[in-house]
């Protein structure tokens, strides 16, 4: 059934692109751009605002000549300059449209004396109008928000200013937003430009169930502070004059630029912050300084954050089919232990109590150079930042056989319960294993971007624009190093109150030092560097008023290298005239662990005590251990050409177009570093139909790509020696390939109010899977017991969804709502990584359901109010990898709650409020299709409180 769907769709977009290349050439008369309004009777002064904020312009006037003035009734589908005229007959008041808004004077010559004061219209009606305009003018079915949204919006970053746009769901790390998906699909499919170039910078977890040192290609969003940028544009329908390589979407990002605002401005706004689990200290800085000479502008803008951060929660190693050996069983049932030595029980293994905390600073600045008159725009933007801190994580579990509480010859175990699925839920141990872990990292990203754009109208007919970027971003773990402790003590582990947070109780007194011994530490060093060079060239020519033709070219130089370096097992009882007890390290090294909310136990400076035993925690190469290395190399080159076709009729417009791309990767891992080829022709077709005032429709077709993961580029060498299975690179692996159907209907009710509801579908070819290798006459020497496996494009998938957004202005009233929600469904079928054989068909990796986010909001001039919610449903992150384990693992719903607060004592002061997570979400990670525990965490509430100035 998919087949065919998937071949009718191909067809569709063929048919259609030849259909629409037809009708370009149909004659008709350009479009008049209007906007319908709404503005019931009252002062000018609360019509003019209105105004403003329907056409999303500010607008300067004496005071003193429109307060005492009123308005009848405006209504219709007019131009700005048909809205003012009307709104001033009989007021001996006129006008002047500027580029960035309007004046009101009178209509005789105002003297030198009076006084025009700008009235800046801010608020969300105001962001809601400018992201709506945004929207609108775009040729290709999208959401944006502007830069009022950005900071105005709830945010600790740029990733959570992203969450209330429709069919956009995140991910969290220690509390804030990290990674961001378009319906729901991989974040590596999300392709993410800054000023016109695709960028990559990544961070990662400290916490190994969400993947630590992750090498990927999406953007962590969490790097960069939001108030660095004007705008963010997710365009959803992809057009063939865009850059390619993301068949989910593309987020588009734009940092501010001087010439937004004419003449002199300065910002500055200072915050501190108050988080429920670490107390005050939190500091958050922002400022802006522009200018504006005539055509010329320059702009400077930082913010900087300190912050702690802190993490706490329960979590298991996962869940296993174990057989207890050498545990003293008498006190149990027969068929009980019968059971647990046939290893029949499905046992949860760690358990731990854990807590992250970690400092950290952010911080970002941005310049901007620009020049603009009638035919000439220049801008240069470099955009520099970084992400550092120091991250100690302390655990509490019980450590022993197997990762079970068992020592064998030991451990009683005294009582226990299995659920319907035969999962060990509740078990009492005497004498058991029990561990610490005490871990410490420091870590930073640093991250540099350097555009030059440049656009000239070289006459009536032709127009040129080009853009050259270069962008670094480096993330190093100078450190990570760990020291593992052990005791003994009864546990007791219950889950049946609470299935995914334990209830784990132990008999001794845990901060009791001389309960504990030396056990072993672990050192580990990485860095990972990406570099991206990008130039493109376009050309615009317009062949009348109602046809204009576009071709042009971009290249990209993409390079990735990592390096990690390991010391595992270091045991200190190997290590002669070393502490072999705690109680033989100095008393500063060792202190209370007080964080956890359901038990406390001893942490140790590690980097310290690894001295102790003549270790340097600092260089790996220095130390007189086993070192495990590994490192790997990536090189692309993407070259991509493209030529399209628009018009723009009466009551309806359309783009037409093809791209060609040109494809070359190479593994430097992987030798004889064969590379990667592969060329695609990429059709695309946009359009829209004004049905009335009020309701427009858009349609697109296109064929997109994304490239294959960075970790199926180095799968040489990763070999299962007891299951006999090797590992070798696929030189012939292509990208991932969707052919796209997207459809829109949209409606904006007088300036007041707009409708969104959006269709798509998404057939996926050449899914990335893992499969069973042919035999050639390179490959590696096998035996009839073992296997040759690799990556390939074996797979199809398909994705569907439903979008709906409605923003809502009570009429005669202060008050609105913002409502978006997006239902999603796709299906792919996965493999068993260790045997290459298909297991079965479930949701594709990332995708939730259904997303949704409602916002109610009061904008008053002088103060605004906003109260927001996110729901994110039950969504899967990867499954057939450890089947030994668990058929797959994810995460389950949550619903996130966000205020805000703005009150303007004038035009320049503003006092702001922000606060996050107002519920204490806990993030709950499941393991196994039937959701067992296997990490659960909080983070706490977060309030800011900040004092804006603007000049």
């Amino acid at each position: 059934m998919l087949k065919h769907v998937c071949t009718l769709n191909k067809r569709i977009l063929v048919y259609f692109f030849i259909a629409v290349s037809c009708l370009t050439a149909m004659p008709s008369a350009a479009k008049n751009i209007h906007t319908f309004v709404y503005i019931p009777a009252g002062s000018l002064s609360d019509s003019l605002r209105e105004v403003a904020n329907a056409y999303a312009v500010s607008f300067s006037s004496n005071p003193s000549l429109i307060d005492d003035k009123t308005t009848s009734t405006l209504i219709g589908d007019h131009t700005l300059a048909q809205a003012l005229d009307f709104l001033l007959i009989g007021s001996e008041l006129t006008y002047k449209i500027q580029d960035k808004g309007f004046v009101i004077f009178q209509q005789k010559i105002t003297t030198n004396n009076e006084t025009l004061e700008e009235i800046t219209v801010k608020g969300i009606r105001y962001s809601l109008a400018r992201s709506r305009n945004l929207k609108h003018n775009n040729k290709t079915i999208s959401e944006a928000i502007s830069a009022q949204d950005i900071t105005d919006i709830p945010n600790t970053n740029l990733a959570e200013a992203l969450q209330y746009i429709p069919g956009v769901a995140i991910t969290r790390e220690a509390g804030e937003g990290r990674q961001v998906s378009i319906r729901g699909s991989y974040p590596d499919f999300s392709l993410v430009t800054l000023n016109g170039m695709p960028v990559l910078a990544n961070n990662d977890s400290p916490m190994d169930s969400r993947v630590q040192k992750q090498r990927d290609r999406s953007f962590d969003f969490n790097i960069l502070p939001a108030e660095l940028f004007k705008q963010i544009h997710v365009i959803k329908a992809y057009s063939a004059d865009k850059i390619a390589g993301g068949v989910s979407g593309t987020m588009a990002l734009q940092t501010i630029n001087p010439l937004d605002n004419e003449g002199f401005k300065f910002i500055i706004t200072p915050e501190l912050g108050y988080n429920d689990y670490t107390g005050t200290g939190a500091t958050r800085y922002s400022s802006l300084i522009s200018n504006t000479w005539n055509n010329w502008g320059v702009l400077a803008s930082v913010a900087y954050t300190n912050r702690e951060s802190l993490e706490q929660g329960a979590n298991t190693f996962r869940w296993r089919n174990i057989a207890i050996e050498g545990a003293d069983l008498s006190a149990l049932t027969q068929s009980q232990a019968q059971h647990l030595t046939q290893g029949d029980y499905i046992i949860p293994r760690g358990n731990r109590y854990s807590v992250w905390q970690a400092t950290q600073q952010r911080f970002g600045a941005n310049l901007s150079v620009e020049y603009k008159n009638e035919t000439t725009h220049f801008d240069f933007d470099m955009l520099s930042g970084f992400l550092k801190g120091e991250r100690h994580e302390y655990h509490l579990y019980p450590r022993g056989d197997q990762s079970t509480p068992i020592i064998k010859g030991l451990t009683t175990v005294t009582d226990i319960q299995a659920n319907e699925n035969n999962e060990l839920v509740y078990a009492r141990y005497e004498n058991a294993r029990v561990a610490t872990e005490s871990r410490t990292q420091k870590i930073n990203t640093a991250y540099q971007q350097g555009v030059l754009s440049f656009s000239q109208q070289l006459d009536k007919n032709w127009k040129i624009n080009a853009i050259l970027g270069n962008e670094r971003s480096k993330y190093d773990i100078p450190y990570s190093n760990k020291i593992y402790t052990q005791g003994i003590s009864d546990v007791t582990i219950d889950y049946r109150k609470t299935p995914f947070y334990a209830d784990i109780k132990y008999s001794e007194n845990l901060k009791n030092p001389t309960m504990w011994q030396m056990h072993h530490g672990d050192i580990e060093q990485y860095n990972s560097n990406s570099e991206y060079t990008f130039a493109k060239l376009d050309f615009q020519y317009d062949v009348n008023s109602l046809i204009t033709l576009q071709f042009g070219a971009d290249w990209t130089l993409f390079e990735n290298e990592m390096n990690n370096a390991q010391q595992n097992d270091i045991f200190f009882n190997e290590i002669a005239d070393t502490p072999q007890q705690l109680t033989d390290l100095p008393v500063s090294y060792v202190s209370s662990q007080i964080a956890h909310k359901k038990q406390q136990w001893l942490k140790i400076n590690t980097n310290e005590a690894l001295k102790l035993y003549g270790i340097d925690p600092f260089n790996v190469q220095t130390n007189n251990f086993l070192i495990t290395t590994k490192a790997e190399h990536i090189k692309e080159y993407s070259r991509g050409a493209y030529t399209l076709l628009s018009t723009e009729q009466e009551k309806w417009e359309a783009h037409i177009g093809v791209r060609y791309q040109s494809e070359s990767i190479t593994s430097y891992t992987q030798a004889p570093y064969s590379p990667i080829l592969y060329n695609l022709w990429l059709p695309t077709f946009n359009g829209s139909y004004f049905i009335n005032d009020n309701w427009r429709f858009r349609a697109g077709l296109s064929k997109n790509y994304s490239k294959p993961l960075l970790n199926s580029l180095n799968f040489d060498g990763s070999n299962d020696t007891p299951n006999s299975t090797k590992y070798i690179f696929n030189s012939n692996l292509k990208p991932y390939l969707s052919y796209n159907s997207d459809i829109s209907l949209e409606a904006d009710f007088s300036g007041r109010s707009s409708f969104n509801i959006s269709l798509f579908y998404k057939d996926l070819e050449d899914y990335i899977v893992t499969t069973q290798a042919p035999l050639f006459e390179d490959s590696p020497p096998t035996t009839s017991d073992s296997q040759l496996l690799w990556l390939s494009n074996a797979e199809t998938a398909y994705q569907w969804g439903v979008e709906v957004s409605l923003n809502y202005l009570i009429h005669n009233s202060d008050w609105g709502i913002n409502i978006q929600a997006a239902y999603n469904k796709g299906k792919v079928t996965y493999y068993d990584s260790n045997s290459g054989t298909a297991l079965f068909k479930k949701n594709l990796p990332f995708l939730s359901k259904i997303t949704a986010s409602s916002m109610i909001f009061y904008d008053h001039p002088k103060f605004n109010f906003k109260l927001g919610a996110i729901f994110r449903d039950k969504y899967l992150v990867r499954a057939g990898s450890l089947l030994l384990d668990e058929n797959e693992t994810g995460f389950m719903p949550t619903t996130y709650w966000d205020a805000s607060v703005n009150y303007y004592f004038s035009n320049y002061w503003k006092l702001k409020f922000s606060a996050f997570n107002l519920s204490n979400e806990q993030e709950r990670q499941y393991s196994n299709s039937t959701l067992r525990a296997y990490n659960s965490t909080t983070s706490g509430r977060t309030f800011y409180l900040g004092l804006s100035y603007q000049y």
